[in-house]
C-alpha cells in the first residue's frame, strides 16, 4: 500500500535523471558503475539471452537453459552475492526512480541495473513453464520479480503460473498489480500490450471465481482499448451465454 501511495510522485522525480529517447519511447540509460566495461558486458549477456530465446523457439528448451540462461544468471549472482545494497533492475526511468524511492523509504541504498539479469530469470521461467516444470518456473519468476517488483510482464507471467495452479485469487492479485505497473512503469512502446495482457488475466480470474459481472466489465474495458481484441470478444460471448441459463 505504501508503494501505491507514492506512484504519483515518480514522474516529478523522473525529470531529475537523464533519459535516452528512441522514437516515442523513453528508455532508461544503463547505470554508471565502477566497471567501465559494464555496457559491453551487458550487451554480451543480452546477446546470450537472445541466442537462448532463439533455441527455445526452435524447440531446444533444455539447452537454452543450460548453455545460455543459466550462465548469465550465475555471473550476476556471483557478482552481486555480497552486495550490501538492494539490487533492482529497471526498464524505464519511472521504474528506476520508484525503486530508488522504495529502497530509501526502507532505509536502504539501491543499486539499479538494466533489465538483463531479471530478463534471464524471466526467460528461464518461461522455458521451464513450457517444459511443465511449474514449481521451478514459479521460483524463477519470483526471482525476476525480486529484482523488478513492478515489471508488468513478470507479474503477468506469475499470474499465468497461478492460473495453471488454479490459484485464482492469487492470480487476480498478480494481474491487478500487473495492470497498475503497466500504467505507471511499462515502456511506452509496450504499455498497451502489457496492459491488455494484464486485463485479460484479470477478466479470466474473475470468470473462474464466478464473479461474472466484474469479468464482463473488465472485458468491456479491454474493448474500449482495442475493439477487435479476440480474447475479450470470445470471453464476453461465453459469459453472456451463461446468463441464458
Amino acid at each position: 500500500m505504501k508503494n501505491l501511495l507514492i506512484f504519483g510522485t515518480i514522474f516529478a522525480l523522473s525529470a531529475c535523471t537523464p533519459i535516452v529517447k528512441k522514437g516515442s519511447t523513453q528508455t532508461l540509460q544503463l547505470p554508471q558503475t565502477n566497471n567501465s566495461n559494464y555496457r559491453l558486458i551487458d550487451q554480451k549477456h543480452n546477446d546470450l539471452l537472445n541466442k537462448g530465446k532463439e533455441l527455445v523457439e526452435k524447440g531446444d528448451k533444455k539447452n537454452a537453459i543450460i548453455y545460455y540462461f543459466n550462465p548469465v544468471i550465475k555471473e550476476y549472482e556471483r557478482a552481486y552475492a555480497h552486495s550490501s545494497k538492494r539490487i533492482y533492475t529497471a526498464r524505464t526511468q519511472a521504474e528506476h526512480d520508484f525503486y530508488a524511492m522504495t529502497a530509501s523509504n526502507e532505509g536502504k541504498m539501491a543499486h539499479i541495473l538494466s533489465e538483463t539479469w531479471s530478463r534471464a530469470y524471466y526467460l528461464k521461467a518461461y522455458t521451464l513453464l513450457e517444459l511443465k516444470e511449474f514449481q521451478l518456473a514459479e521460483q524463477n519468476i519470483k526471482k525476476a520479480l525480486y529484482l523488478s517488483p513492478s515489471n508488468s510482464k513478470y507479474l503477468s507471467e506469475l499470474g499465468r503460473i497461478q492460473h495453471i495452479n488454479k490459484s485464482w485469487r492469487k492470480a487476480l492479485k498478480s494481474y491487478q498489480l500487473a495492470e497498475k505497473s503497466a500504467n505507471f512503469f511499462s515502456p511506452k512502446s509496450l504499455k498497451k500490450q502489457e496492459l491488455l495482457h494484464a486485463k485479460r488475466g484479470i477478466g479470466y480470474s474473475y470468470t473462474e471465481l464466478k464473479e461474472f459481472k466484474k469479468a464482463e466489465a473488465t472485458y468491456n474495458d479491454i474493448l474500449k482499448i482495442d475493439s477487435r481484441d479476440q480474447v475479450a470478444l470470445k470471453e464476453l460471448k461465453y459469459i453472456r451465454g451463461l446468463k441464458k441459463w
